[in-house]
């Protein structure tokens, strides 16, 4: 195998490699005597340690004492810029993600790569339930049921929906596609969303694979820093909707009650401060307290129905402070990116500029 003129490692057909993404978090070793136990194993484990800690290094060692196929990686920097490094130095014809707060059940490895036995199949990707015994806040609740059924309504039509942290892929399509975006939003640049939408276009397709399933852990997850993350995500994801055209959840239908309720809210204040239109001040005010009401009383029967089926969901309410949450992030993007989403960010250099970190 001679070298990738472009620094890619060489692939080694039908092997598989894991990049396991993690950010100064000892939980990484839970998931990889996980990845260690599996009936498929994985013929390479990369440790993509974007924090470059002592811990992180530590454990990964310990685990490359017990076996060789797990080894440290150097990779500064944040999400998509991490991954690149480990993207460049995979040796697998099969990359797969995991993060280090997942723990993968002993059949994940298999299931997630059976679908490649059809060649048009450019990757898969599986669910990310809460890790029994981890959802201690409301938030965390809400958030697992939410989950549930997201990736049955929504993944499962819409793979570029898939999150990269439980998924796998072909390493040709990085190296004919280029790789992750690092020119997205930079705590969360949604550069999973963009690439799996790249790889679309390019004719191939993802399958959502519901036994591919891994455990996610939510213990450090409130409800505020549920609320916290949309804003996040909603930011990057403004950004590749404004590239790409595309998003799976964002509609204005889905979006006008949040949008209009509070706005009849504000409408009511400032008509309160004149004495000439105080009345109608009190009016919109009203209508706009009455219309967040029964949409709260609305979206709690609608979860109580769903309950069964997605644990967690009665709390559904909690997609009002959610869904402003997404409409702020959308906004501090359009602010810092502009209406064509790429104000002041270059594009990313292709994968002959992206040298090979050791």
């Amino acid at each position: 195998m001679s070298a990738d003129p472009r620094g890619f490692a060489p692939v080694v057909p039908g092997t598989v490699t894991v990049v396991v993404t993690v950010l100064k978090d000892p939980r990484v070793a839970r998931t990889l005597e996980s990845l260690l136990a599996q009936e498929r194993p994985p013929d390479e484990v990369l440790v993509d340690d974007g924090g470059v800690t002592d811990e992180v290094r530590r454990i990964t060692e310990r685990f490359h004492a017990r076996d060789p196929r797990v080894r440290h990686l150097d990779a500064p920097g944040n999400i998509p810029e991490s991954r690149n490094t480990a993207l460049i130095a995979a040796q697998g014809e099969f990359i797969a993600f995991l993060d280090a707060d997942e723990v993968a059940p002993p059949g994940w490895l298999g299931a997630l790569l059976a679908p490649f036995a059809d060649p048009k199949v450019g990757f898969t990707g599986g669910p990310t339930p809460a890790m029994p015994g981890t959802t201690r806040s409301i938030g965390a609740r809400y958030y697992d049921g939410y989950l549930r059924r997201f990736y049955e309504t929504e993944a499962r039509l819409h793979p570029h929906a898939l999150p990269m942290g439980n998924s796998a892929w072909r390493a040709d399509v990085f190296r004919k596609l280029g790789l992750l975006d690092t020119t997205l939003y930079r705590r969360a640049a949604s550069e999973d969303q963009e690439f799996a939408d790249r790889v679309l276009g390019a004719g191939y397709s993802g399958v959502y694979v519901p036994g591919a399933s891994v455990d996610h852990d939510f213990s450090d997850l409130t409800t505020i820093g549920l609320l916290r993350k949309q804003r996040i995500y909603a930011e990057g994801g403004f950004v590749v909707w404004r590239r790409r055209g595309t998003t799976y959840e964002a509609s204005g239908g889905r979006v006008l009650p949040y949008v209009l309720l509070p706005g009849l809210l504000v409408v009511g204040a400032v008509l309160l401060i004149p004495v000439s239109t105080r009345l109608w001040g009190e009016l919109f005010g009203l209508l706009g307290i009455g219309g967040l009401t029964l949409l709260a009383i609305a979206l709690t029967v609608q979860g109580w129905r769903l309950e069964r089926s997605y644990p967690g969901l009665r709390f559904r309410a909690l997609e009002i402070p959610r869904r402003w949450a997404t409409l702020y992030g959308a906004f501090r993007g359009l602010l810092d990116y502009g209406w064509s989403g790429g104000a002041g960010s270059p594009r990313p250099p292709p994968p002959a500029a992206s040298p090979r970190k050791p």
